[in-house]
This record gives structure tokens, C-alpha cells and sequence, in this order.
């Protein structure tokens, strides 16, 4: 009897620190995906970086949504800072304190596209979602979006020429050729202190020739002014970079 009692004490304990409203949940050494998030608006937000969210592979929206949230939270620190009584931080904020971030998503929301990489969760038609019902979610959540529907390669590039430079790029898109399309997307938008999330970086037991690693490996060769220094890894087989670019 004991025991039992022991154990859900020690539920509603855990419970309590997981908890949205618990300070825990929002913790610097949080290191999964929403960890992960946090720490990337984070350093956005101490830099002063202007640029947009822009995330491949949304699936049901999650994590889209997810870094809104956590965006949020240094909008309001932001705030704060405009108040403080120390002079150097009223200074540092003012010119960036009305400066807003929008968010770009890109799906299919069919699933996976044909591939032969030969994984049986990334086979075509998986994590297939529903653009409405993303797009119902963002709404609810008062973002600051635009969803971009269809494979990445096919979106039309005066429409992704018109978009800001990228603070933070979310590839979570798993596959070769989806991760190379996406880079080749952004690779304009990219500037020093961007933030790349590779979410699947070392899928494919971590091989150079498959996935999001191959991708990045083969950006890289290809287009040597820019440079991605390993930040942090994350969750279970995500990586986080940051981008420095070779002026001409």
C-alpha cells in the first residue's frame, strides 16, 4: 500500500514539472525538439536577428506551431526589456522591439513523396496531413503565417523571392532529395547567424550518403560561401547549425 501511494506521489510530481505551466517545461537545457526551439529564439532574440521562420515538412503542424509559441515568449521578454531601468538594455531593444518575425510553412500534406532511400517510416504517402486543418491551427494559435502547398520544388520562385532573409530554418523533410530542395529554397535567404534545424540530420544510422546529411554535405560543395558550424544536437537524431557566409 505503501508503494502505490509512493508511486503516484511520484506521478503527480513529474506531472507537475511537465506541466505547461511549470518552468521545466520551458528550461534552457530542455533538449528535445521544443527545447531546441526555445534555444534557437533564444539566440535570435540575444543577437537582434531579423529574418523569418521557415519550416519544410509541417506533417500536422506541431513544432510550426511549437516555435510560435516559444517565439512568443521572447516577444514578451522583448517587451519587458523597454521597461528595465537599466539604460544599455532599454537601448539595445528599441530598434528591434518593433520588428516582427513571420513564419513560412511548406508541405506536401500528400505524405511522402517517391523515394528509393529504402526506410520503411519514410516510405511515399507517410505523415501525410491536411492543409486545412494546419492552416485552422495556425489561426487558432494568432500567427503570423503563410503555408506554401505542394512539393518544394515545384514552389514558384518569385514567390519565395519576395520572402525575408531566414532567422531560423526547420528542415524536417527527412529525405535526400525533400532536404536538398528545401536548401536549395532558402539558400538565397540564408545570412550570417541563421539558425538551420536538420530534425532528421542522423537518420540512416547517421551515413553521409543518405538523408538530410547528404543534402547538406552536397549544399555545402556546392555552394562554398556558405559554411554551417555544428551548434547542437537535439532530440534523438536532430542537429542544429549555425550559418556563417563568405562575403565576395
Amino acid at each position: 500500500m505503501f508503494n502505490k501511494v509512493k508511486d503516484a506521489i511520484n506521478t503527480r510530481i513529474i506531472n507537475r514539472l511537465l506541466d505547461k505551466k511549470d518552468i521545466v517545461r520551458f528550461s534552457v537545457n530542455r533538449n528535445d525538439r521544443t527545447g531546441m526551439l526555445y534555444k534557437s529564439w533564444g539566440l535570435v532574440f540575444t543577437d537582434l536577428i531579423k529574418g523569418a521562420y521557415y519550416e519544410f515538412g509541417l506533417y500536422k503542424g506541431a513544432s510550426f506551431i511549437t516555435s510560435w509559441k516559444e517565439y512568443s515568449k521572447f516577444r514578451k521578454w522583448a517587451v519587458a526589456q523597454t521597461k528595465s531601468d537599466e539604460f544599455w538594455r532599454r537601448q539595445n531593444i528599441k530598434d528591434y522591439i518593433n520588428y516582427r518575425h513571420d513564419f513560412y510553412g511548406f508541405d506536401t500534406f500528400e505524405g511522402m513523396p517517391a523515394n528509393n532511400e529504402g526506410s520503411v517510416t519514410f516510405h511515399e504517402k507517410s505523415f501525410a496531413g491536411s492543409f486545412d486543418e494546419v492552416d485552422k491551427q495556425c489561426r487558432k494559435a494568432g500567427m503570423r503565417y503563410r503555408l506554401f502547398k505542394g512539393l518544394f520544388s515545384a514552389i514558384p520562385k518569385e514567390e519565395v523571392r519576395a520572402l525575408e532573409p531566414a532567422a531560423i530554418v526547420n528542415i524536417d523533410s527527412d529525405l535526400y532529395g525533400s532536404a536538398w530542395d528545401a536548401l536549395a529554397i532558402v539558400r538565397d535567404k540564408l545570412q550570417q547567424g541563421t539558425i538551420l534545424l536538420m530534425d532528421d540530420y542522423n537518420c540512416f544510422s547517421s551515413s553521409d550518403a543518405c538523408g538530410e546529411r547528404r543534402a547538406l554535405r552536397e549544399f555545402c560543395e556546392k555552394n562554398p560561401a556558405y559554411r554551417f558550424e555544428p551548434w547542437m544536437p537535439y532530440h534523438f537524431v536532430g542537429q542544429a547549425f549555425l550559418c556563417h557566409v563568405e562575403k565576395s
